[in-house]
């Protein structure tokens, strides 16, 4: 969605499918204040929870309505609702408010049920996903939170369908920045109870507080403000986007209208669409069962590495898939759908690849400057290094086959896609349920004497074991076979789209780049951990931009720009 609008007037001053970058731009800046006040969220609650029994019951109790939320909301609405949308706002503005105002009921009603089961039904349900903790304080905890937190659900499900009417009105950045008031929200709850109790109780690691029942006993509290904040933050993100959605969609009117055309052409494509985002959210689930099933610390870990992990697929690759959906969504030409898809794999590559070089040679750098504070410790960032550094392992597949999927969106072809998504899911829980068990077997003690020259072996603590790491490795293999086979569905619906030429050029400057990295881990090893991380990756950058720059990366001018720019062209 990055890009202009489409006209076919003749003193069109551009070719229709010459994209600028305002609107991928905006996006991208909307989801950078939001990860950025996500990554002050995960240092807040790392300091005062750790990895510890709150820490996981708050993981668990969030993923589930994080389920719903994208189930009905961002990636079912943009695969169904926003193509039929900003087509029909091309002809007929009041009936596209129509339209609009009969999804948003359908979405309101089919949420609410789900809420209210959910919340009735939280203590089967955590039975379910969460078995091996029934019997220690987690279980009843993390039924606590879900009852707090579920009927968010609702609202962000509402929330992603004002996004679905701002983007097709090419209003990209309030929809994206608006999360930073539900991250503000949860932040500030937890702080100012921190500060009101006394920082002294919660802060710091003590070492009686790595037993369950003393941690939960003593952050329990501190815990269920964090999900009241949860839930006033996800009121916030959906009230600030809805008088801009009220001024823009004429017509618009909440009430069922299930036998007007555009709602029909809008639940056809949802069924598919639902199919799609439906079993990945079910693998989500399913990693969230597994993680359950390992020792203490697995659900805190692939809750961390994910937040780090979902960052650059959302600066890099949300920014332009969701800025190119309704314009591919209004081209007819399938050169033009080709041109610009290319030009979108161009960008997020650029960006994508060196982000997983740095996760891969750098995470625990990285991990160390952001959260090693309070109660996370060293153990807790070597094991979310080791789950990040696999995750980074399908970082590029999982990035590219965004836009991929939105070709085929743009085309009407949700089937497809929904499809190939149930491939990835049962190859990333085959493989995940496979090798986790071994990867438990390792703990951070004993991998800690295997690499004395990279990490401390005098720490006596051996609680956290590596099972999380099976499990995102499972779903790095899973994203590569999804990708795979999304790129040749998209090349038959558009001959010639295909991300694995953008690739090519960029790989001398990424071989430069860990080449650097290796370097700079070491160099870097005694120092202060945000210094280090910031030289480390800093240098390792610097290194990827220049060899992109010499070797003539037209890309590498979205960042060198300016005196760099005017001097190569000199």
């Amino acid at each position: 969605m990055v890009e202009i609008p489409v006209s076919n007037e003749s003193d069109n001053p551009e070719p229709n499918n010459k994209p600028k970058r305002s609107a991928s731009a905006l996006v991208a800046l909307g989801i950078l204040f939001s990860r950025l006040s996500g990554l002050v969220r995960e240092f807040i609650f790392g300091i005062f929870f750790g990895i510890g029994g709150v820490s996981e019951a708050f993981n668990m109790a969030i993923r589930l309505p994080n389920v719903l939320q994208m189930l009905l909301g961002e990636g079912t609405l943009s695969a169904s609702f926003i193509p039929v949308y900003s087509n029909e706002l091309e002809r007929d503005e009041e009936e596209a408010g129509r339209i609009a105002g009969a999804v948003a009921a359908l979405l309101a009603v089919v949420a609410a049920v789900i809420v209210v089961f959910s919340v009735v039904f939280a203590e089967p349900i955590v039975s379910v996903m969460a078995s091996k903790w029934r019997g220690d304080a987690r279980f009843d905890m993390t039924v606590s939170l879900i009852r707090i937190i579920f009927p968010s659900a609702g609202l962000l499900v509402l929330s992603a369908w004002c996004l679905g009417i701002l983007n097709s009105h090419r209003q990209f950045f309030l929809s994206y920045v608006a999360p930073v008031l539900w991250n503000i929200a949860q932040i500030g709850s937890v702080t100012a109870a921190a500060l009101f109790f006394g920082v002294g109780e919660f802060s710091g690691s003590s070492t009686e507080l790595e037993d369950i029942s003393t941690n939960i006993e003593v952050l329990g509290g501190l815990g269920r403000v964090a999900a009241w904040g949860f839930f006033a933050g996800s009121a916030l993100q959906f009230l600030v986007q809805v008088p801009n959605v009220r001024k823009l969609t004429k017509g618009l009117r909440f009430r069922f209208d299930l036998k007007r055309q555009g709602v029909q052409e809008v639940l056809r494509r949802f069924g598919g669409a639902v199919m799609g985002r439906g079993v990945v959210q079910i693998s989500a689930l399913a990693d969230l069962f597994l993680a359950g099933l390992l020792t203490l610390g697995a659900v805190t870990a692939l809750g961390k590495a994910q937040v780090l992990y979902i960052m650059p697929i959302s600066l890099f690759a949300v920014s332009v898939a969701a800025s190119e959906l309704p314009e591919l969504s209004r081209m007819k030409s399938i050169a033009d759908i080709k041109e610009r898809s290319q030009a979108g794999f161009a960008r997020i590559l650029f960006f994508i690849s060196f982000t997983a070089l740095a996760y891969f040679f750098l995470g625990d750098k990285i991990i160390g400057a952001l959260f090693e504070y309070g109660r996370f410790t060293s153990d807790d960032t070597l094991l979310i290094w080791f789950a990040l550094g696999a995750y980074s392992l399908g970082l590029i597949p999982s990035a590219v086959s965004r836009l991929a999927q939105n070709v085929m969106w743009s085309q009407g072809d949700t089937s497809g896609p929904a499809k190939i998504a149930f491939i990835r899911v049962a190859t990333s829980i085959t493989i995940a349920a496979s090798i986790m068990w071994l990867f438990d077997r390792i703990g951070t003690t004993n991998l800690r004497e295997a690499l004395p020259t990279l990490y401390d072996t005098d720490s006596p603590k051996e609680l956290l074991r590596f099972g999380a790491v099976g499990i995102t490795l499972g779903s790095a293999i899973a994203a590569w076979v999804e990708s795979v086979l999304l790129w040749r569905l998209a090349d038959r619906a558009v001959p010639g789209v295909s991300p694995l030429g953008p690739l090519k050029p960029l790989l001398p400057a990424l071989g430069a780049a860990a080449v650097v990295a290796i370097v700079m881990r070491f160099a870097t090893d005694d120092m202060w951990p945000p210094l280090a991380a910031v030289l480390a990756v800093g240098f390792s950058g610097l290194t990827y931009l220049a060899v992109c720059w010499l070797t003539g990366v037209p890309q590498v001018n979205l960042v060198l720009v300016g005196p760099l720019k005017r001097f190569r062209k000199g």
